[in-house]
């Protein structure tokens, strides 16, 4: 896997981690 493409896919991992509290917050 490219650093390029591991990079990326921590972006998109705390991106769902960030929703994902969000949508806790509203509860």
């Amino acid at each position: 896997m490219s650093d390029l493409a591991f990079v990326l896919l921590t972006v998109a991992v705390f991106a769902a981690l960030g929703l994902l509290v969000k949508g806790v917050e509203r509860l």
